[in-house]
């Protein structure tokens, strides 16, 4: 199995974490490497402790890695908390705080300012991975432009690796011979909704949902769409149900508190049969919870959330190329059926990196909605969140109750013949099968790459989790034990299987303190 390596960045908020963790992505992507990234930090605008992480190979890489080989601390005292995560032979970069000096406070004052230590430390890493040094400069200089401090930044640390360290043995990687886009998983939610058609997204900024409105904000004359930024999450999710209804391709953002606050207008686009999609990114809660960190705690929310029984779909990625797949699909089946859909993303992926395929040239797909349009020159519709006939007005009579509930519900049968089917990694020959659902997959598909005999291993990863896929009863029980890996305290996906087929599982590995699986925790259950 070919090494895959691990690097962590940390230091206190206002360092440039992020910004030298995404240029080293940059670099390392143009360089021919697969990668996964991962960022921790507290809900502070400066101080506190962060980090980036990123783990990269010459074969693609499904998760990023809790074991560090590189470790760089930006400021002193922002490595010793991670000493449990260090490889046997790890190599610490930082300033007169052990392991091997890096003097950032001395190289920056050189430069005129603090700022400036980030692409130092990058300069250093760069020498030690043995990266084309022109390459990385480009990539530099495409970011900063003609700031020649920047430049200067980076050279000062290369210099001072080349003559003071040895470069790591690193596996060399080709270039790929199609460029790689670096994107999120809310970026990647943001291409597929722009690629299905999306003309107006509304919603107000709550973490770690934010990303999506920001790359839709960003790129919205561009993409020829509306982007409102209203008071709150009641009136961003009543907005595009009014774009709804106007006849616009309409979606929300928000997380878990912020969908508390919406589930009325998921009722209201149940009852006025609006195409509405709801961008869910989870977090840790309840209430407020932890806003910065990951969790899979909102899956029966999503599922149950709006009062009364009408049809709804809930979606889920697992990574970034699914996220703009599902983003795509999800836009697509709200117009098709006139339903409410949920997207459900979690921390873990929405803030997340990976290098995938370009999207920018990928096709438009878009599925028109059949429904009367006020003003098109149509005959007259009152769109009404109260029970109403065909031309909109309200009604209270019981049999026409009855006719136009089993009219909703009918919409199921046919919305399940349109759902993503659930993927299967593995033998169906296997003795053992995993289940999981959204980023956890990657921590999954990480782990079986090690796992002792692998043929006794699948791996059952659920993407459409309501309406839920019929033969999954089937195909679960035709393995002898089963496991369930989630991110939350409950078991969610579990208690849903349960509810609605008999299933059962031997074994479930929950995790619920807000950081997402590790490969290397996964296999340790396991084995």
């Amino acid at each position: 199995m070919v090494k895959i390596w691990t690097i962590k960045i940390a230091g206190p908020a206002g360092t440039g974490i992020k910004s030298v963790g995404n240029l080293l992505s940059q670099i390392l992507s143009q360089s021919g490497y697969y990668l996964k990234d991962y960022s921790e930090y507290p809900s502070l605008v400066r101080g506190g402790h962060n980090t980036y992480q990123v783990s990269f190979s010459t074969e693609l890489v499904f998760a990023v890695y809790r074991k560090v080989d590189l470790m760089v601390s930006l400021q002193t005292g922002h490595w010793q908390e991670h000493q449990k995560e260090f490889s046997k032979n790890i190599i610490l970069l930082t300033d007169n705080d052990g392991g091997l000096n890096l003097p950032l406070a001395t190289m920056c004052t050189q430069l005129g300012g603090k700022i400036y230590g980030n692409i130092i430390a990058l300069g250093a890493i760069c020498f030690l991975l043995n990266i084309n040094k022109e390459l990385a400069l480009k990539v530099i200089k495409k970011h900063f432009g003609q700031d020649e401090i920047d430049h200067q930044a980076f050279e000062l640390g290369w210099k001072y690796g080349a003559d003071n360290f040895q470069k790591l043995k690193i596996d060399k990687a080709k270039k790929f011979k199609k460029e790689k886009m670096i994107v999120d998983g809310n970026e990647a939610v943001g291409w597929g909704l722009y690629k299905a058609g999306l003309n107006l997204f509304a919603a107000y900024p709550m973490t770690p949902a934010t990303g999506l409105l920001h790359f839709l904000a960003k790129n919205q004359d561009e993409f020829k769409i509306r982007v409102i930024h209203p008071e709150d999450e009641i009136a961003a999710a009543s907005i595009a149900c009014g774009a709804s209804m106007a006849g616009g391709r309409s979606a929300t953002g928000t997380s878990g508190g912020g969908f508390a606050l919406m589930t009325e207008s998921v009722s209201l686009a149940g009852a006025a049969e609006l195409g509405v999609v709801f961008y869910l990114s989870q977090r840790p809660g309840p209430a407020t919870g932890m806003p910065t960190w990951t969790s899979q705690g909102d899956l029966l929310f999503a599922v149950n959330a709006g009062h009364g029984e009408f049809p709804k779909i809930v979606l889920a990625p697992g990574d970034q190329r699914e996220a703009f797949e599902l983003g795509k699909k999800s836009l697509n089946l709200a117009n098709k059926f006139d339903v409410p859909v949920i997207l459900l993303s979690d921390k873990n992926l929405s803030e997340s990196n990976a290098n995938i395929d370009d999207l920018v040239a990928e096709k438009m797909e878009i599925v028109e909605s059949k429904k009367v349009i006020p003003g098109k020159g149509q005959k007259i519709k009152l769109y009404n969140s109260y029970e109403h006939d065909e031309a909109g007005f309200s009604v209270e009579e019981a049999n026409k109750t009855k006719i136009n509930a089993q009219m909703r519900l009918k919409k199921i049968e046919k919305i399940k013949k349109f759902l993503p089917k659930a993927n299967f990694y593995g033998s169906i020959k296997a003795k053992k099968l995993i289940v999981c659902w959204g980023s956890v997959k990657g921590a999954v598909l990480e782990a079986m790459k090690t796992m002792k005999n692998k043929e006794e291993w699948a791996v059952l990863q659920i993407v459409s989790l309501w309406p839920l896929e019929e033969n999954l009863e089937k195909i679960i029980n035709s393995f002898s034990e089963r496991i369930l890996i989630e991110n939350n305290a409950f078991g969610q996906l579990g208690q849903l299987l349960k509810s609605a087929m008999k299933v059962d599982f031997e074994k479930r590995i929950l995790k619920y303190d807000g950081r997402p699986f590790f490969p290397e925790e996964i296999k340790e259950a396991l084995e």
